[in-house]
């Protein structure tokens, strides 16, 4: 294990400890817990696995059986009591398990036992709590800021405690209370992610150091173009439960990527019970949003469900003459064609349409090498500058489970994407009569239509007298991009300072271009359960990526994974994770010969917490990345292309350490918080200056009266800096300072279906950019408001 690994893995023991015994003191006393016995249960039919726990736990149990058809208990192995056995079960599913007074304990759908838990908890407070975690892989409804269950990192069902990587969730609910409607807004919500503006569209994402282009819906493995943003810094966020960020290499589920984090995007499902909502939101810069989420049953057993939301947004900025409106449609269905199969199609369709957008921010320097300094609000874009984007999805999967509690799942997606995107960005060293600065402009389009596919099986089996859990599973993806393009023009601007953006549009003269990208893989992982309280997870994945264009053919490559936990206080796990990385790039040398892909290991390890009985876990971990074969631009271009050249080098890593909470703290007080410190360095020890050294982010919400939500936040972060050209010929350094951003907000509750919400962001108005491409830079939003009103039924 690296040497700074050892030096930090005690540290994050030591803290994660240390906070123990604050949270632990709050938990039930021993005396209303039942006996702890060894639970062998595999995983098979709720119904099953529920019969057999309460059978051996000696307590009874009351459930609708329409409520369990269809339903998979989770594997229980290890020594629990019998509450817990039967919580641990229910891992997975939309159900919850309350324990009545009589001390019979009931099975309820997530959305009716969240108000009944809360009440429970309010009415046996302090003398005992006898509600259980309600928590599983569906948020919303459950007001909390974590997760019962995750299923990013394998196809394994896994609590957050049981899973041997860091893992960052950004719930519903959180969500809800700060108005977070836009991916980027969710990430810079995230511990440990940094979010870069490039301009008014595009972002880009860092994670340990690294770029974050791995994405995946419901678990689906998805490529990002960060260069292009067809689609993803913009996503809307309202046909999403939750976002999974998974820190490091995913090397099961992601095969060609990059190491420094995946984001899992898990939509809304369709309820079992009529269920809508409604907002209607005013913002500051005539920020107006409408949406509308309706769901429910479409017969009378309930064995055909839908979903539909509906938003639509019309912006302007603090940016001059910005204006982007947004429109999102989303559906799905459900159908249990038996009571072990489930059929799940849907759709979605999102569109964005900007206008006077910018294309790189604006210029850093003048025409002497000093500063540059314009209005937040100056936008060097042309009045015809856009980037319109169109997103499409269509998606289904099958899911049968089996007798012997095997489950066998088939999911396929369809995505459709196009940009219209004449651009252009304000370039120069400006003069102090204004001169020295020209429009750069360019046409580009695009149209990409991807297809991924992913069919997997996964069980309990015997081995050695102990029950463990087997994941087999092949997918593959396909994405064509039919691009248009025009060479850059240059178009000359008399004064910065009378600038308004009025410039001709120039007559394009476009080319085109294709690419296509294959990808395929088979892949197995295996959770086998040790004694004491340990378990390991095997895995690998043999893959093939192809991508033509780029000259890349890779066959048959492996990448293997590792990971163990051990339950070593009942309360606390440690945990330790290996995996290989393997990313093709596109990257071209000066000669224009396409770099080799990177290669690479990915190294974990910790310690996590759960508390409260579920509701709160908490987590520290110190890793280690290291690749070879890193693309580092060098001070020239490519011969034939013209564009900015690379040169592979060996020996890059990024070091660092994560810590994290998130959950209740104590019945109305919610809480995320996380600090992030990591270094990444080259061969020859050059930093990776665009992300922050050091993380900070807390965000809270408690309700001190019945019908009042308040709540704050705040993210800091270290400083950044970059070299670039201040003059022609000649380097400099630009740098933002740290600093942080705070946020707050308060909802009340009109009646029990109606709430006002208002959010206050950036509350200093801390004025503070991001380093963009070249010599500009991109700020980020001053003080803004937004006032909601919430309908619920």
């Amino acid at each position: 294990m690296p040497p700074l690994l050892m030096r930090q893995i005690p540290l994050a023991v030591m803290l994660l400890s240390c906070a123990a015994p604050t949270v632990l003191a709050q938990t039930p006393p021993a005396h209303v817990a039942s006996a702890t016995m060894r639970y062998d249960v595999p995983a098979q039919p709720l119904n099953a696995s529920l019969i057999a726990i309460a059978s051996r736990g000696g307590v009874r149990i009351s459930i609708d059986a329409d409520l369990a058809r269809g339903a998979s208990g989770a594997a229980v192995q290890g020594d629990f009591t019998a509450e817990q056995a039967l919580r641990r079960a229910l891992q997975g599913t939309r159900l919850a398990l309350l324990k009545t007074d009589s001390g019979v304990y009931t099975v309820q759908s997530a959305a009716q036992a969240a108000p009944q838990a809360a009440a429970q908890l309010e009415v046996t407070m302090p003398e005992v709590v006898i509600t259980t975690n309600y928590l599983g892989q569906v948020t919303e409804d459950t007001g909390s800021y974590t997760t019962g269950a995750v299923s990013t990192a394998n196809r394994l069902v896994l609590s957050p405690r049981e899973t041997p990587h860091a893992v960052s969730v950004v719930t519903r609910q959180q969500m809800d209370d700060f108005g977070l409607v836009q991916l980027s807004e969710v990430l810079n919500h995230t511990p440990g992610v940094y979010v870069q503006h490039i301009d008014s569209e595009r972002t880009i994402y860092y994670a340990r150091g690294f770029s974050l282009d791995n994405f995946s819906y419901d678990g689906l493995p998805w490529t990002r173009d960060a260069s292009l943003n067809l689609g993803e810094s913009l996503a809307n966020m309202d046909l999403y439960d939750r976002v999974e960020v998974l820190k490091g290499a995913n090397a099961l589920m992601s095969g060609a990527g990059t190491p420094g984090a995946t984001v899992n995007l898990i939509r809304k499902k369709p309820t079992r019970e009529l269920r809508a909502l409604a907002d209607l939101s005013a913002g500051s810069w005539s920020n107006y949003r409408g949406m509308a989420d309706v769901g429910g049953p479409l017969n009378a057993s309930g064995s055909v469900r839908a979903r539909a939301v509906a938003s639509y947004q019309d912006k302007h900025s603090f940016v001059d003459r910005y204006q982007r409106r947004s429109e999102l449609a989303y559906g799905t269905l459900e159908a249990d064609l038996s009571p072990r199969t489930l059929l799940t199609v849907g759709a979605d369709y999102q569109h964005t349409v900007p206008r006077n957008s910018d294309w790189g921010g604006a210029p850093l320097f003048d025409a002497d090498g000093k500063r540059f300094t314009m209005p937040r609000s100056f936008n060097g874009a042309p009045t015809w500058s856009t980037q319109q984007t169109e997103a499409k999805s269509v998606f289904a999967s099958l899911e049968h489970t089996f007798d012997n509690g095997w489950l066998a799942n088939l999911r396929l997606i369809h995505q459709a994407n196009a940009l219209y995107a004449p651009v252009a960005y304000l370039d120069g060293f400006p003069k102090a009569d204004g001169s020295g600065t020209a429009v750069t402009a360019r046409q580009y389009n695009s149209d990409a239509t991807s297809n991924g596919l992913d069919v997997y099986a996964k069980g309990p089996f015997s081995l050695l007298g102990r029950t463990h859990e087997l994941v087999v599973g092949a997918n593959a993806y396909r994405k064509q991009s039919d691009d248009v393009f025009s060479p850059y023009t240059f178009i000359k601007v008399d004064n910065i300072y009378t600038y308004r953006g009025v410039v001709p549009e120039p007559q394009w003269e476009l080319d085109t271009a294709r690419e296509v990208i294959r990808q395929k893989a088979v892949y197995a992982t295996g959770r086998f359960s040790l004694p004491q309280g340990v378990h390991v997870i095997l895995g690998g994945r043999l893959s093939s990526y192809v991508n033509p264009t780029a000259d890349i053919d890779e066959s048959s490559i492996f990448t293997p994974y590792a990971g163990l936990t051990w339950d070593f206080a009942p309360n606390l796990t440690a945990f330790a994770s290996y995996s290989d990385i393997f990313s093709p790039q596109n990257s071209r040398d000066v000669d224009n010969r396409t770099l080799d892909p990177v290669l690479g290991k990915n190294i974990e390890a910790g310690v996590k917490g759960v508390f409260l009985n579920g509701r709160l876990n908490a987590s520290a971990a110190a890793f280690e990345v290291r690749q070879d074969n890193f693309a580092e631009s060098v001070d020239a271009v490519n011969k034939v292309t013209g564009m900015d050249a690379y040169r592979a080098v060996d020996g890059v890593r990024s070091r660092g350490v994560e810590l994290e909470v998130s959950g209740q703290l104590m019945p109305g007080w919610q809480l995320q918080a996380g600090y992030t410190h990591k270094v990444a360095r080259d061969a020859g020890g050059k930093v990776n200056t665009l992300a922050p050294e050091d993380q900070l982010s807390l965000y809270s919400t408690w309700q001190p009266i019945p019908r009042l939500t308040v709540g704050g936040g705040a993210r800091w972060q270290s400083r950044t800096w970059q070299q670039t050209r201040a003059v022609r010929g000649g380097l400099t350094t630009v740098h933002q300072g740290s600093y942080a951003v705070f946020d707050a907000m308060a909802r009340y509750q009109l009646s029990g279906r109606l709430a006002l919400s208002f959010n206050l962001n950036n509350l200093t108005d801390r004025a503070y950019y991001g380093i963009s491409t070249g010599r500009r830079v991109s700020y980020g939003d001053p003080r803004n408001a937004m006032l909601s009103l919430n309908y619920s039924y």
